[in-house]
């Protein structure tokens, strides 16, 4: 929240709202007071304060009359009500019609300090989640994961599909292919995606490490186990684990991951009880789990358990024609943070990203045009900026971005320089090259061109 909390306190005796008013003050809050319910109304209708602490008995309208109604005008103020001992019954009434707690009067200064502070806090903490919600269903909604060719549209298709299920999947692709992005797509479209979503790198860390952070750990399980652990699968509770590089994790392991899946259940290292968990279990793995399966190196039924829907992520040299889309992307993601901004890719750069094999997939793509905006002196990025493998995988081929293209690359320079010549008068290029206005916007979002 910007600036100062704002708290608003109602009370018809005034006594106690200069005391509330003092105390609150204090502890840096912006505080307005009301001596009666109908004089608090008026008042949040100019603004809406953070909280409201609201004494019951009151003339006129009471304070559970005013809770009922700030929590229509209001829904994000949070209300603590005020009473007497003698009217405690009414307090628990207002706690079961939405009242976020109450203080108890004659009052203690050190409660209502706890109380307010607490309310501020359980405010910022929904502020933040809401927040990082949306900003993960916009980043992370299949919609926006970039690519227009047969393989993703495939991928796009089973991820919609997956996410209105509660299915365990499976991820297979090679390294830098985006499975993680996937994973968070179908869990950002999923009914969990208000829960948390907790991606695990099962390979990078040692089996006793890994099954500490997975199941949590009792205090004295270990040495150094000074405090009571909740592992990530119990972190995930009522969201989605994500499991990357499955295949890593050892035999004693996955018969514990299998118990997860099949009991929904997890026993902490050290510990002898079990705890339910409801957690939803995305698997991901560059390796061929059947293959492990047939060689006797993973288990024939945790495979089945995480193969109940399996997709596919292609590399990125088997949809050559998603990376003049990539790239652009790419370009104003890191292009628009710089000082004098990097807009785009010349034609014979883009013709040769779009030729090279890119062994490390997406991934590597990305980290080759972040390297070159940061590097270029120019408005868009030249054969230069490019990395060396890149040019010297064109070199050993013959082809410098002056040889042979694919009909797309041709197409997609081609409608570029036209654009350019005509100012990037879409109607004017249109004609020029003899189609569609409609048609050439639908090849500019194809090709990723501005």
């Amino acid at each position: 929240m910007m600036g100062p909390s704002r708290v608003l306190v109602v009370d018809d005796d005034t006594e106690t709202l200069e005391l509330l008013r003092e105390i609150l003050a204090k502890e840096g809050y912006q505080v307005q007071t009301a001596e009666s319910a109908e004089e608090a109304l008026r008042q949040v209708s100019q603004g809406e304060p953070h909280v409201v602490i609201t004494d019951i008995q009151m003339p006129g309208m009471d304070g559970v009359a005013l809770l009922t109604e700030l929590r229509v005008r209001v829904p994000k103020a949070l209300v603590i009500l005020a009473t007497a001992y003698g009217s405690l019954k009414t307090a628990v009434d207002g706690i079961k019609a939405g009242a976020f707690d109450y203080l108890a009067k004659p009052f203690i200064v050190d409660d209502v300090r706890l109380v307010v502070r607490r309310a501020i806090e359980h405010k910022q903490v929904l502020s933040e989640n809401l927040a990082l919600r949306e900003q993960l269903k916009d980043r992370y909604r299949f919609e926006k994961i970039v690519g227009s060719s047969s393989g993703m549209v495939a991928v796009y298709k089973m991820i919609a599909r997956v996410a209105q299920t509660d299915s365990t999947v499976l991820l297979q692709g090679e390294s830098g292919t985006g499975k993680e992005l996937a994973a968070r797509a179908i869990h950002a479209n999923s009914q969990r995606s208000s829960g948390p979503f907790i991606a695990v790198d099962s390979g990078m860390l040692a089996e006793s490490l890994l099954e500490s952070e997975l199941f949590g750990h009792e205090r004295g399980a270990f040495t150094g186990a000074t405090a009571t652990h909740k592992g990530l699968l119990e972190k995930a509770h009522l969201g989605t684990c994500f499991l990357d590089e499955v295949a890593d994790i050892s035999p004693t392991l996955q018969s514990k991951l299998l118990r997860v899946i099949q009991e929904r259940e997890i026993r902490r290292v050290g510990g002898n009880d079990t705890i339910p968990v409801d957690v939803r279990v995305i698997a991901a793995s560059n390796k061929d789990l059947k293959a492990l399966v047939e060689a006797g190196k993973f288990r024939e039924d945790l495979y089945y358990r995480l193969n109940v829907v399996t997709i596919a992520v292609p590399p990125l040299r088997e949809r050559l024609e998603d990376i003049p889309m990539l790239a652009q992307s790419f370009v104003q993601k890191y292009g628009t943070a710089k000082e004098k901004p990097v807009t785009g890719i010349a034609p014979d750069a883009m013709a040769l990203l779009s030729q090279y094999s890119w062994p490390g997939n997406v991934r590597e793509l990305e980290h080759a045009i972040e390297r070159a905006v940061a590097l270029t002196p120019h408005s868009i990025i030249l054969l230069d900026d490019l990395p060396q493998e890149v040019k010297s995988a064109a070199a050993a081929t013959g082809n410098q971005g002056g040889g042979w293209m694919t009909l797309e690359a041709l197409e997609r320079n081609h409608i570029l320089r036209a654009l350019e010549t005509h100012q990037h008068d879409l109607s004017r290029t249109a004609e020029v090259l003899g189609i569609h206005r409609k048609t050439l916007q639908r090849k500019l979002r194809r090709y990723g061109l501005p």
